[in-house]
């Protein structure tokens, strides 16, 4: 007895129906990993732990009789710097930082197409079949690239 099982290999997608889903396109993605990307966000944190820091120690090693060495000058000098290059770059990354909330919105915002699990029949749905795609700059409406035979 011999069975009729397929000779290619299936693929399934497990799809939970109470989920939102949204597209995204490479241009979304590449906005976002810009947006993720802040280079004011890491200055920030490096200049904030530096000037914090600096602060306490110069605080700490403060003598009761308050005289000014060269290593307490240079605690205070890099500490107050540090918090205040720490502000600076916080504000920039604040300001730059609006871009996420901007883009994830226009992908919430994309129209949306409903599936009703219960009338979409999976296995009635067209199989992907894997194309390959012409070489860059050639289209097969063209007909570049072809060797004739």
């Amino acid at each position: 007895m011999t069975t009729n099982l397929p000779t290619a290999s299936r693929q399934y997608i497990h799809y939970n129906p109470e989920r939102t889903d949204y597209s995204v396109t490479i241009d979304e993605l590449a906005r976002l990993e810009t947006a993720g990307s802040n280079f004011w966000k890491d200055l920030c944190l490096v200049c904030a732990s530096l000037g914090v820091s600096c602060e306490i120690n110069a605080i700490a090693g403060t003598p009761s009789p308050f005289v000014l060495s060269v290593p307490l000058f240079l605690n205070y000098l890099f500490g107050t710097l540090g918090i205040v290059l720490a502000v600076a770059f916080g504000i920039a990354w604040s300001k730059t930082y609006t871009g996420f909330g901007k883009i994830i919105e226009e992908i919430k915002n994309k129209p949306k197409m409903e599936i009703v699990p219960s009338t979409t029949n999976v296995g009635a749905l067209p199989a992907a079949t894997l194309v390959p795609s012409p070489p860059a700059g050639m289209t097969p409406s063209t007909g570049g690239g072809g060797r004739a035979g």
